[in-house]
Formats: C-alpha cells, sequence, structure tokens
C-alpha cells in the first residue's frame, strides 16, 4: 500500500544516511507531483523491472549534493565534480537497493538498473516514452508510468531533497 511504501522509502534513507552518510536528516511527510512539475538541479536514479518497473531517484539541489557528499566522503567538496555525481549515483543505488528487499513482498523480484546521474539547473525528466510537449530532458530510461511521482522530501542543515518512486505493474 501506499503508506507502506512511504515508510519503506523513509526507512531506507535513514538506514543509508545513518550507516554511510553522518548527517541528520528529517522526513517532513510524502506527496504525489506530476512529472512535468519536477524542476530540479541534481536528479540520481536507478531503473527497476520485474513484475512491476519503476524509478527510484533522488531530486536536489547543488548545494545539497555537495553537502551529502562532503559528508559521505569526509572531506570538504568545493564544487559539483565527479565526486559529487558518483557520491549521488551511489545514494541512489544503495535506497534503491535497500528498498527493493522491502518491497519484494508488494511487487515481486525485481532487477535494478546501474544508477544515471544528471547535474544542470533547473532540470526537469521524463519517465515515458509517450512524451507529449516540450521535454527539457529525457533519461533514456522508461516504465511508460503516466503515474505521478511519489515524493518523500527530506531535509537537514537548511537544504532539502526528494527520493521519489514512480511504479507500474508490467502486463
Amino acid at each position: 500500500t501506499y503508506d507502506n511504501i512511504v515508510e519503506y522509502i523513509i526507512s531506507c534513507t535513514n538506514e543509508v544516511f545513518e550507516t554511510m552518510i553522518p548527517m541528520e536528516i528529517k522526513c517532513d511527510g510524502s506527496f504525489y507531483q506530476k512529472e512535468d512539475m519536477i524542476s530540479t538541479d541534481v536528479i540520481s536514479l536507478v531503473s527497476f523491472t520485474g513484475e512491476h518497473s519503476g524509478i527510484v531517484a533522488f531530486f536536489g539541489t547543488t548545494d545539497m549534493a555537495i553537502k551529502i557528499t562532503s559528508k559521505m566522503l569526509g572531506m570538504e567538496i568545493p564544487d559539483m565534480d565527479q565526486d559529487v555525481k558518483d557520491a549521488m549515483g551511489e545514494l541512489t543505488n544503495m535506497i534503491g537497493g535497500n528498498l527493493k528487499n522491502k518491497v519484494f513482498e508488494t511487487f515481486g523480484a525485481m532487477h535494478l538498473s546501474v544508477p544515471i546521474v544528471i547535474a544542470g539547473a533547473n532540470m526537469s525528466i521524463s519517465s515515458s516514452s509517450k512524451e507529449k510537449g516540450d521535454v527539457k530532458f529525457s533519461t533514456g530510461v522508461t516504465c511508460d508510468s503516466t503515474n505521478s511521482w511519489m515524493m518523500t522530501p527530506f531535509s537537514s542543515e537548511g537544504e532539502t531533497f526528494n527520493i521519489g518512486l514512480v511504479v507500474k505493474k508490467n502486463d
């Protein structure tokens, strides 16, 4: 159910931060967001396939991605660089892997992709290959879902990020 999935996202995200990133985070609820309303600087995503297809993603500002990376690596990272992109990919991969194990009973067996990380300014994404209108960026990862993203926002040190999930049952 929706509530269980949100609880799993919160739990998985907290577990990764507690074990890998010395940074306190606070969950700020959850909500649904239409894909065309998502605009962010850093997107890191892992897709999954199986009985269900979908995408688990990190959406955040450049500043938040740098803060997380600095804490993860234990050193100050001044700017967006390859280390930040690698760290965001690893963060999403760990959250996605933990989530995969927790939702097995609900979604069945699934296989995860390698992470894809995109950094820029005010980017949006498309998880559907059936696009209408302008698209700023297409991930090349599709689950052909017309569902809204289930977003779970977290905050820390004056910044926020979202862990998003979009999923559809395969025929």
